[in-house]
Order: structure tokens, then C-alpha cells, then sequence
């Protein structure tokens, strides 16, 4: 029996369309002015023209009231952050600048030379001839940006110091050796690009090969020459400045051992130049650090257990300033803090614990069957209480005034927006009780027709364990209708989850006139340490029954043709879908996206292969290939039957296009209905940040599939 636990509703309109993706505006980031009374965010779009994506930083006053948009133009404005007395908004942006002289550097962090950032030279583009990113100022009042940097690679997260005379940030720096850079470039001009590797990580997806790193600089708020305060050959990220402006706090794995680990330790550096300090030696993977306001700890958000990655609970933890042993507060709460949810209308943005006293409590998001929501946390007793609630997805948070937040919220049938709410974690989701701050997508919200999301708990169709999914319907429909066909989706991670957010993708389905049906199976986030860990060397074996358990519950309402389902998913959801086709025949046709066929391959040629591979199946090619093998969807080809559409990026790293090509290979040698889609240019994110004509093209070629064989 399928237990119904919730449904939402919305009014009916025309049906959504591939090309609606440009009309949604997606908000992010928003952050509260010093004195409370605004809220700085950033509102992106799909651009038809540009085939890009652009954005704008807007103010809306946190009580309500018309929002202002304070950048324009064609260019992607980011990471908008207040200076201290508010006057003034510095942020990242990819408008058109002008270059700059060398800057300086007064890094000797590893006893190593100062690295060189490019040498004065006059490039501000990307590898891809793209613009880098720089750091540009606006008054709050109005007027023109001034631009802050004019680095050869760019500039990004920038902080203020507590002070407003100094703004830190991070920049990509060029070794003294680069061939781009260094000076010997122009005898080598006329040699073929080739590429030394010495480096077990040396390529990253939406990345490429790793020639440079992002450091931790500084340059004065009023403008002039930037300073380099770390170097080596490890990325930094994550900074925070201490309450006394002294010491900048910084995420890095500057370790011997960083290749072969997934290490982040907390390490900090004087804001005037000097000795990088480790705060945090041992085995942790640690994030998002946050000063107390009296500057005695750091929050940071983690584990101790890197190795394990995504499959252990993240908790929030603190640390002495000064460097200590950290204080774990929430080992007893068997949930991950973080946002573990997905979208395709997601803009990320960067998350910390807040705290609300010298003593705390702190206030993070967690992630909780489905939902997302700020928490909050007693550091003295380890309690954790919700501070928002509802059937939703809260992906961003700011303190406004007294106990209140400000929150970018959204559910199925809401794109995300700007809400505030009393921070007590009672009452309806902010996303549908008038308290919106923002309604950048009223007018396609009355235009279209979207489909209310029906949670539902079923048990599993291995050992009756209770899994938690979400069914969408055609708009309109009913359950008493005609029956219909249906798409089953599986997410990526597989330690994600799929929950209270909107997707197009799947509003789209809907809107053609499938049935959706989206789960949450063993291995995914939000139901405890135990569930999220429980795919561990088991993949395939215990997960696929939980996704059948679910189509044999949603058959039994008696509404899907059983002739007419399809199955699709992403990365781990194109894994399980190559081994659902291997292992069962109850899907007329399926799509497999960006996936995984081969551990034994995969373990050499994707970016994470052998970290990944070496934790989920605890083995490696040589030692162990039976057991890769056996867990290896492409070690069951030949049982496959069902018609396979398989969409690939060529530029995915995470998972080779190699994964695709086998498989594809196989299939077309044993006579099966197959075809293969290659998208050119696009990394493992096509379908969340991908460029939108590709987007669309891969849209229309995974329901176009569905359209011919269900």
C-alpha cells in the first residue's frame, strides 16, 4: 500500500514548454545588509542571444516592498557582499574591463618562491576566451562599478575585512613554469601543446587539466595593487576574516598526502603577509568556517572521516582560533548538514553556520527527507531544533531582525524566491504563506500550468524497508483518469536527494503527459547515516529493489499503462538505469545520461575515480577487477533488451565519455535498439548549468525518445 502523505496544489494555465527554461528567473545568494534593512541577491537567467547565462544583483528592503535592481547590462554580476558601514557592494562580474600591471605577492607559506601570476601580462579571458571574472565595487546609493582587479585568470569570493579598508578574495595563480606565462612561452611557441603530468589529481570536470591554483589575496577596498598571501600547488577556497581583522581563515589540503586523500583542513594566514598556520592536523574534511563574534572559535561544517565523503553525516563542529582539537556538537543528530538537494533551476551559493551569540546557538541547513531548512543549534547540549519548516527547499539563509530570516525558498510548482520568516521553524512553508520579499517569476507562474508533487512512502521490493518518493501528474489529471505512461527518475550521488524543489525537466514530462514518479533509494541523503551508507560495495544489489518496489506501488493505484514505462537518470541514476535494463525487462524503453558502465575504467579515467572507487567498493583494478566487474553494468550487456537512448557530454570528466562508448559499442554489436547522443563542450553539469541551447538539445532528445517508444 502506497501511504499519501502531502500534496500542494496550483491553478491551471498553458503547458509548460522545453523554451521556458529563459522565461525562469532563478534567485540566490541573498545576503542582509549591515543595518538589516536590505537584501542584496542575484537574480540569473537564460540568455537566448548570448547562448549564456546573465545576472544582476537586486535590493529589496527586508520588510517588503518594490525590489531594485542595482547592476545591468549583459554580463554575469555575482557574489554580492556588503562592506561593513553599507555604503557599498563589492562582487564578482564578467563585463568588460581593462588589464592591469603586475601584482604583488608576499606569499612563503611552503618555504617556496612566490608563484607568478601571470607575469603583467595583458589577458583578462579564460582558457576558453571567455572573460575571467573580476572584483568590481558599487555604491549602494547608485552610479557606476568600479573594477577592484584586473588579474590575468580572474578573481572570485571576495570578503571584507571587519574594517572595510581590505577586501580578501581568491584568484588563480600561474606557476613560474607555465607555458602560457613563464618565460620561456616564446620558445615554445612553435611546440606542440603537450602536457607533462606528474600529479595523481591533475584533472577536475568543469575544470580541465589543473594548471594553476586558486590562492588567497588581498587588495585595498579604495583600489590598488593586490597582494598574494599563499601559494603552492593546492587550491585554498572558503575564506573568513577574524573579528579583528588580523587573520584570514582559509579551506585547503596542503598535506603531503592531498592526491590521495579528500582531506580539508582548516588553516589560517595574517592578513598582512606570513606563515600559513594549520588549525585542524588529522583526518577531517571540513567546509564553510565561521568566526564567533568574539573570535574564539571557528565554525566549520564536516567529517572525520574524509575518505567517506558524501555517505557520513556532515555536523557542525568548532575549533579554537588559536588551532586545537575540535569540538563535535552534533554527533548524536543522525542527519547531514548541507544541502544534499537538486534542481536544474539551482544557482549554488556559499552557505556558513551563523551565529546568533559569542556562546551560539548556530544556524545551518540540514538536509531531512526531501526538505532542506535552516537548523538550529544548542553548542552546550548538542540539541538541534528546526528554525524553518515545511514542504520545501530552503538553499539560502541570512539573520534579519531579532530571530528572523531571510530564506531562498521553493517547492515543486515554486521556483526559488526571497521569503522571510519568524526563525522558530513554525507554520506553513514560507514559499506559500505571503511572506515573499520577491516575485521575479509571477508572470510565468500565472502563464503556465504546473504539476502539484504527491509525496508518497512505499515499502521497498527487497526487505519491505520504507522508501520515500514524489509523483507528478499531467495538469489536470487525476487519479480516476485514463491510464498512462510513466517516467521513472533516478538521481545522481548517489548521495543526493530528490525532495520539495521544482524541476523543469520533469514539469516538462508532466506537462507532455507522462506520469513522474522520483525517488529517494538506499544510498541517498536526508534519511541517516545508516540509509545513505547502506549502497556501500552494494550498488545495484541494494538499491535497484527500492526503485522497483516503487513502480510495483504506483501500478497497484491502477493509473500507469504497464506497458508504458520508461526509467532514466543521471551519473549514479545513469549507473542504476544501465542496471535495471541489465537485470529486468520491465521498462519499454529507458535513457541513460552521463553514466557509469565500467568500474574497472573508471577507476583511471575519471576525475574522482580512484578515491570514489576505492571507498564504494572498497578495491582497486588490480587486486580486486572480479569484484568491480561483477558490480560493472557493462558485465550484463547482453541481457539488455530494452530500447537505450544514451546522452553523453564530451567533456565530462566525472564520468568519461569512455562509459558511454562502451556501452553503446556493446549494444550495437549484439543487434539492440540503441542510439548514442554526444553533446560537444559540455561538462557533467550540462543539465544544471550547461550552455542552454545544449540544454535544450538534450531535452528534446531524452523526451523525444520517451514520445517514440512509450
Amino acid at each position: 500500500m502506497i501511504e499519501q502523505t502531502g500534496t500542494l496544489t496550483k491553478p491551471a494555465g498553458r503547458p509548460l514548454t522545453a523554451d521556458d527554461l529563459f522565461a525562469i528567473r532563478m534567485v540566490s545568494d541573498p545576503r542582509v545588509s549591515p543595518d538589516g534593512s536590505s537584501v542584496a541577491y542575484v537574480v540569473t537567467r537564460l540568455d537566448r542571444e548570448s547562448d549564456g547565462y546573465l545576472a544582476a544583483i537586486w535590493l529589496v528592503p527586508t520588510t517588503g516592498g518594490e525590489p531594485r535592481q542595482l547592476t545591468a547590462g549583459s554580463a554575469r554580476d555575482t557574489t554580492p557582499r556588503w562592506s561593513p558601514d553599507g555604503a557599498e557592494i563589492v562582487f564578482v562580474s564578467n563585463r568588460p574591463g581593462t588589464p592591469g600591471p603586475t601584482p604583488k605577492s608576499s606569499a612563503s607559506d611552503d618555504g617556496q618562491p612566490p608563484e607568478n601570476p601571470g607575469k603583467g601580462s595583458p589577458r583578462t579571458e579564460d582558457a576558453a576566451g571567455k572573460r575571467a571574472n573580476q572584483l568590481w565595487v558599487i555604491r549602494v546609493a547608485g552610479g557606476e562599478a568600479r573594477q577592484l582587479t584586473r588579474l590575468p585568470h580572474g578573481a572570485s569570493a571576495p570578503a571584507w575585512s571587519p574594517d572595510g579598508r581590505t577586501i580578501a578574495f581568491l584568484a588563480p595563480t600561474a606557476p613560474a613554469d607555465d607555458p602560457d606565462t613563464g618565460p620561456d612561452r616564446g620558445d615554445r611557441a612553435a611546440v606542440a601543446d603537450e602536457r607533462v603530468v606528474t600529479r595523481l589529481t591533475y584533472r577536475a570536470d568543469g575544470r580541465g587539466f589543473i594548471d594553476r591554483y586558486a590562492h588567497v589575496w588581498t587588495v585595498p577596498a579604495g583600489g590598488g595593487e593586490p597582494t598574494q598571501l599563499t601559494s603552492g600547488d593546492a587550491d585554498d577556497s572558503d575564506l573568513a576574516w577574524s573579528p579583528d581583522g588580523t587573520r584570514i581563515a582559509f579551506i585547503a589540503n596542503r598535506t603531503p598526502e592531498r592526491d590521495r586523500d579528500q582531506r580539508s583542513l582548516l588553516y589560517d594566514v595574517p592578513a598582512a603577509g606570513g606563515q600559513v598556520r594549520c588549525l585542524t592536523d588529522g583526518q577531517f574534511a571540513f567546509g564553510s568556517p565561521t568566526y564567533a563574534p568574539d573570535g574564539t572559535r571557528i565554525a566549520v561544517v564536516g567529517t572525520d572521516d574524509p575518505v567517506a565523503g558524501g555517505a557520513r553525516n556532515a555536523h557542525l563542529w568548532t575549533v579554537p582560533a588559536g588551532g586545537g582539537s575540535p569540538t563535535n556538537h552534533t554527533r548524536s543528530w543522525d542527519r547531514s548538514f548541507g544541502d544534499a538537494g537538486m534542481s536544474d533551476l539551482f544557482v549554488a551559493g556559499d552557505v556558513r553556520p551563523v551565529w546568533e551569540g559569542a556562546a551560539g546557538p548556530l544556524l545551518m541547513l540540514a538536509s531531512d527527507r526531501g526538505a532542506t531548512h535552516v537548523q538550529r543549534v544548542d553548542l552546550a547540549t548538542g540539541a538541534v531544533a528546526p528554525a524553518t519548516s515545511g514542504p520545501c527547499r530552503v538553499i539560502a539563509f541570512q539573520r534579519s531582525s531579532g530571530d528572523g530570516l531571510v530564506v531562498a525558498v521553493g517547492d515543486p510548482t515554486h521556483p526559488f524566491e526571497l521569503a522571510v520568516t519568524g526563525g522558530h521553524g513554525t507554520g506553513p512553508s514560507p514559499a506559500m504563506d505571503g511572506r515573499s520579499l520577491t516575485r521575479h517569476n509571477a508572470e510565468f507562474l500565472a502563464e503556465v500550468a504546473l504539476s502539484p508533487a504527491e509525496e508518497l512512502c512505499f515499502p521497498s521490493g527487497g526487505d519491505g524497508q520504507e522508501i520515500h518518493g514524489w509523483l507528478l501528474r499531467p495538469p489536470g489529471a487525476t487519479p480516476g483518469g485514463p491510464l498512462r505512461p510513466l517516467i521513472v527518475q533516478i538521481h545522481g550521488g548517489p548521495h543526493a536527494m530528490y525532495g520539495w524543489a521544482m524541476f523543469h525537466e520533469m514539469q516538462l514530462m508532466a506537462a507532455r503527459g507522462y506520469l513522474v514518479l522520483y525517488t529517494n533509494p538506499r544510498g541517498s541523503a536526508g534519511y541517516g547515516e545508516g540509509f545513505t551508507g547502506s549502497t556501500r560495495g552494494r550498488w545495484g544489489e541494494s538499491d535497484m529493489p527500492d526503485v522497483i518496489g516503487a513502480l510495483d506501488a504506483v501500478l497497484a493505484r491502477g493509473e500507469v499503462d504497464p506497458n508504458r514505462v520508461g526509467v532514466t537518470g543521471g551519473s549514479y541514476g545513469g549507473y542504476l538505469t544501465n542496471w535495471i535494463v541489465g537485470h529486468s525487462d520491465r521498462f519499454r524503453a529507458a535513457v541513460t545520461q552521463r553514466c557509469v558502465s565500467n568500474f574497472h575504467s573508471f577507476y583511471g579515467t575519471s576525475d574522482i575515480g580512484s578515491t570514489f572507487g576505492e571507498f564504494e567498493f572498497g578495491g582497486t583494478p588490480w587486486a580486486d577487477a572480479e569484484l568491480l566487474l561483477r558490480h560493472s553494468p557493462i558485465s550484463y550487456v547482453d541481457a539488455i533488451q530494452t530500447p537505450l537512448l544514451i546522452i553523453h557530454n564530451e567533456q565530462d570528466l566525472r564520468c568519461p565519455i569512455e562509459q558511454a562508448e562502451q556501452l553503446f559499442v556493446a549494444l550495437k554489436r549484439l543487434g539492440r535498439d540503441v542510439a548514442m547522443v554526444r553533446i560537444p563542450g559540455e561538462d557533467h553539469n550540462l543539465s544544471r548549468t550547461g550552455t542552454p541551447s545544449r540544454r535544450l538539445a538534450r531535452l528534446h532528445h531524452l523526451v523525444g525518445w520517451f514520445d517514440t517508444h512509450l
